[in-house]
């Protein structure tokens, strides 16, 4: 019982920490892009772009994880195939729990615990869209009012 725990911790480590290293890598390049971006990631299209490759990354993220969770599962011997490990490391991580493929009794407990990390990082991924989300229109209202500011200048002064 004690192995099963201890690859599972070690794997939910590495997939979460290459995760969340990438995650707020992108969203430092992406807040950087943005308000050094000026009008054109004010737009509609700038917007789209930014949370479509930041969705994109997330899913791939999440993918990676569970390609990590199946060569571990390869490597333990469960599964003759690489696709079936995927796919049972897809159907752990989003925790569907199918049963339509199990491990051993020996390994089972690594199911749960993968389990465990996609629901940490499917929360992860939720978490970082409401906060691009947030920070786009925190911009977008900034320069509004920038914008509203200017034409009360210039009504004034003109």
């Amino acid at each position: 019982m004690f192995m099963p725990i201890l690859l599972g911790c070690v794997t939910v480590f590495i997939s979460m920490g290459i995760q969340v290293a990438a995650v707020v890598y992108i969203l430092q390049h992406l807040f950087k892009i943005v308000s050094e971006g000026g009008d054109h990631f004010n737009s509609t299209g700038g917007m789209t772009y930014v949370i479509s490759v930041t969705m994109i990354m997330l899913f791939i993220g999440n993918l990676v994880q569970a390609a990590i969770w199946a060569v571990l599962f390869m490597a333990l011997g469960e599964f003759n195939s690489i696709s079936t490990a995927f796919y049972h490391s897809l159907v752990n991580f989003a925790s569907l729990g199918y049963g339509d493929i199990v491990m051993s009794e020996k390994w089972r407990l690594l199911g749960a615990i993968e389990a465990s990390n996609g629901v940490l990082m499917f929360g992860l991924s939720a978490g970082t869209m409401l906060s691009l989300m947030n920070f786009l229109l925190t911009y977008d209202a900034r320069v509004k009012d920038k914008l509203a500011a200017l034409k009360d200048h210039n009504h004034t002064n003109g």
